[in-house]
């Protein structure tokens, strides 16, 4: 079965039942203390604003106002703690954002602070699983699928009627928001969620200095942006195949490999750790040679605590069968004809955060490639061989 087969069972099951049909066991979000839902317009250029915060009733305003009544709900970089923002379509973020630039400057703190908050609420949504912006439609689309056309699931009016929610306003984004974020939180989203904390606490202090949320990125502050927003990417994959129900579906897209496990003879300098083959049951696996996996004993449905970890030696086809050779494994080896279940290895917070620690130290020493001066002229000696090998012919 390809995945779009599994998607269509999942969309035809949604419209029999007419209940939604869950993709995700876990929330893909969590709730913040505070939290505001927002809609904001531009017709004749005037920015209109309109904000329900914590389920109070929507109130408006326009342009400096809207900031104005952001931070009067508690959406200001003064905040002690950070503000979720509620979203319900693609067009208010940008909206804020380009409102936030205009009146970044403004002598009024809390119109200021309002636009700084935007500010971070813009740069944190482009990090895939964060908690500082929720786009319900995109959120809902991950968690649950719809008995209807898939075009039809990018309309909020489709899901505000699938999911019972009668109030359409910016305050039933809230009654939207519990249901979806109903539940525990994906593993791995932990980290996205401190370094959203992390930026606004920077952006905090940038406020307070009297430095601009908005000017231009120098080299190393637009390199560690996308090192950031990638390693987020990263996190965001592996939560994802984190979920029970998500596996599932991995099983047809080749993310995940299921089969049987057949020892091998152990290999010189691997004493008391096995050396594993897994018989898969489909020939399309994604799982490649190099790849670092773990696995376990069971299903894509099981969560055992003992797992197994290695890298993809070789992969080959034999009898019409794939065959994938893992390396040795240390613990919690499963017994040969054992039913496993394999997948690439999450990604280690730890490692990645370190990655970019190291990257921003390249950086920090300011040379003519990070800074994108041109580089002074130097005079030096030069090997023989290296004239000849640089030489044209």
């Amino acid at each position: 079965m390809s995945v779009e087969w599994f998607d269509l069972a999942q969309r035809l099951h949604a419209a029999r039942t007419g209940t939604p049909v869950a993709r995700l066991r876990h929330t893909p979000f969590t709730r913040a203390i505070s939290t505001v839902a927002v809609r904001a317009t531009i017709r004749a250029g005037v920015t209109t604003v309109s904000v329900a915060a914590d389920r109070h009733a929507t109130r408006t305003a326009t342009d400096a106002d809207g900031l104005s009544l952001l931070a009067d709900c508690g959406a200001t970089i003064a905040a002690a703690e950070p503000v979720l923002l509620l979203v319900d379509d693609a067009a208010t973020l940008p909206v804020l954002e380009k409102l936030a630039r205009h009146w970044a400057r403004d002598s009024d703190d809390s119109v200021s602070g309002a636009a700084a908050m935007c500010g971070w609420w813009a740069d944190r949504a482009a990090h895939p699983g964060t908690s500082a912006v929720v786009d319900l439609v995109g959120a809902s689309r991950s968690r649950f699928v719809l008995g209807v056309d898939p075009d039809a699931e990018t309309r909020n009016s489709v899901w505000r009627n699938w999911l019972g929610i009668v109030d359409d306003s910016c305050s039933g984004m809230h009654e939207w928001a519990d249901i979806v974020g109903a539940g525990t939180v994906l593993l791995l989203l932990d980290p996205i969620h401190e370094d959203d904390a992390y930026r606004l606490a920077k952006m905090r202090e940038l406020f307070t200095d009297g430095i601009g949320w908005n000017r231009p990125d120098n080299p190393a502050s637009a390199a560690m942006g996308l090192r950031s927003r990638c390693d987020a990417a990263d996190l965001w994959a592996g939560a994802l195949l984190s979920d029970p129900l998500w596996r599932r579906r991995a099983v047809h897209t080749g993310h995940v490999a299921t089969g049987t496990a057949k020892h091998t003879a152990k290999k010189p300098g691997s004493a008391g750790r096995a050396s594993i083959a897994v018989a898969c049951d489909r020939l399309d696996s994604r799982l490649r040679v190099g790849t670092k996996v773990a696995g376990w004993v069971g299903g894509p449905e099981d969560q055992p605590f003992e797992r197994f970890f290695a890298d993809v030696k070789s992969a080959t086809v034999a009898g019409g069968g794939l065959r994938l050779d893992l390396g040795a494994i240390s613990t919690h080896a499963p017994t040969d004809g054992a039913r496993v279940c394999v997948m690439p290895q999450p990604p280690s917070p730890q490692t990645l955060r370190a990655g970019r620690s190291a990257y921003y130290a390249l950086y920090a020493r300011r040379s003519w490639l990070s800074t994108g001066r041109t580089p002074a002229l130097q005079r030096r000696d030069v090997p023989l061989d290296v004239l000849i090998a640089g030489a044209e012919d």
